[in-house]
């Protein structure tokens, strides 16, 4: 009998000290990270996705609702809207939000499609941009108007807006809440 309450006495520290071991082993990865998360962030892209169709290239966010932007880098007013874009991708990424932006540098007078990715960083833009190669892959968009042309489009793939001219974070945060 004696020889079994030290064999539970011993199963009873041994488990103790596992506890304690593991508390001392979180409570040190805790301290190292800050109390941050170790767990990787989201990447922002670092290059334009080239693209001819912009409608089939949006399939790959479908059941999302998506903003889409068309601008350019030469473009004073598009530039304006982009800090907007980060913030919005930011908040509402985890709730099904896309932004994209769909630069027309490669076909516009003044654009250089080889000043896309630089400004991407520049500018820290954390959502994706389809570098356009001509107007027609615009199909079903019309940017004639003018730039920026921005377009909401609701999870079901419908539009559920169109914008000419520069907006604020605000205007986009509140045309979004009823669709996300």
């Amino acid at each position: 009998m004696a020889r079994n309450r030290k064999k539970g006495s011993r199963k009873l520290l041994l488990v103790v000290a596992v506890v304690i071991l593991g508390a001392v082993v979180v409570a040190s990865m805790t301290l190292m990270t800050g109390g941050r998360s170790t767990a990787k962030p989201f990447a922002a892209p670092t290059s334009p996705v080239q693209t001819t169709d912009v409608r089939s290239s949006l399939a790959a966010f479908q059941g999302k609702v998506v903003i889409l932007d068309f601008w350019a880098t030469w473009c004073g007013p598009c530039r304006m809207e982009i800090p907007g874009f980060v913030s919005l991708e930011n908040k509402y990424r985890d709730r099904g939000l896309e932004i994209v932006g769909a630069s027309l540098d490669a076909f516009t007078h003044g654009g250089n499609p080889q000043a896309v990715a630089p400004f991407m960083k520049q500018f820290g833009i954390n959502y994706t941009i389809f570098l356009l190669n001509s107007n027609d892959a615009m199909q079903g968009y019309d940017a004639s108007e003018g730039i920026p042309t921005t377009y909401i489009i609701d999870r079901q793939g419908n539009i559920a807006g169109r914008y000419v001219g520069v907006r604020s974070e605000s205007f986009f945060e509140s045309e979004l809440k009823r669709l996300l």
